[in-house]
């Protein structure tokens, strides 16, 4: 009984320590939030135009969680949450595609984009990846990296961000126009489900393991909310600053570079 007792207050103290972080997370954003509200066309579009990034990456990255964990349902509800993100089968319907077809309808050049990604950003996704397909890191640490920096967080913080983005007056004055179908996926209940099965299938075969494995599991999070923060720290100085190096970025994954430093 009593090592039942500290198991579970293990596992309250990991939860705890996760909404923090997360709230931490989200409240170090309200600069940003805040300037989306009043952004001039160019500078909102600078602005979003950086997360399609972070969707691409996103993709190949659950793929390999999913290709290294046991089998179990949390691996089969990723499995499915990578599908739901490649479009279920078709390819217009990607999630990536989707965040491109709102960028369009909002005035970006899409024939320029993949030259637009900011070089710490897209450097810092690398080594995300790099530490994915590492052997020596656990399926728990990239759960933590992974499963609940990209698909817990992500909506929590999108969904903030959204609030602000609609009251903008570039977009106020166009919003029947804008195809808001990447949006209607990630802020409603769609994602809010992913977000709390996520979490309880995460506290089933995860949490519940015991003591290593949260360890694991945080330091994944941890990391993943310091690189999220840095990300769109990244973004709102990539705007201020017009003096940013900028790198191209294909959708299609070269993993040689990626493998080699992994199993250096």
């Amino acid at each position: 009984m009593a090592s039942n007792n500290v198991g579970m207050a293990e596992a309250d103290r990991f939860w705890q320590l996760a909404d923090d972080l997360q709230e931490k997370t989200v409240s170090h954003a309200k600069e940003l939030f805040s300037y989306a509200e009043t952004a001039n066309p160019d500078d909102l579009l600078s602005l979003l135009i950086q997360y399609r990034f972070f969707t691409i990456y996103y993709i190949p990255d659950i793929a390999i969680l999913v290709a290294r964990m046991r089998d179990g349902q949390l691996r089969s509800f990723l499995a499915d949450i990578l599908t739901d993100e490649l479009g279920n089968g078709d390819p217009a319907k990607a999630h990536p595609r989707l965040y491109d077809d709102f960028l369009k309808s909002i005035g970006a050049p899409l024939d320029l984009l993949d030259d637009l990604a900011v070089k710490d950003n897209i450097e810092m996704l690398q080594g995300i990846r790099g530490k994915l397909i590492d052997p020596r890191t656990s399926t728990a640490y990239g759960v933590g990296l992974r499963g609940m920096g990209g698909e817990c967080v992500c909506q929590v913080y999108l969904s903030r961000f959204h609030e602000h983005i609609v009251k903008n007056p570039f977009i106020r004055q166009r919003r029947a126009d804008v195809d808001w179908t990447f949006w209607d996926l990630h802020v409603g209940e769609h994602d809010i489900e992913h977000r709390l099965k996520t979490r309880q299938l995460i506290d089933e075969e995860i949490v519940s393991r015991g003591a290593t494995d949260i360890v694991e599991l945080e330091q994944g999070y941890r990391e993943s909310m310091a690189s999220w923060s840095a990300f769109w720290s990244n973004v709102f100085a990539s705007v201020k600053s017009r003096n940013v190096q900028r790198v191209s970025v294909n959708r299609a994954v070269d993993w040689r570079g990626t493998a080699a430093g992994a199993l250096a």
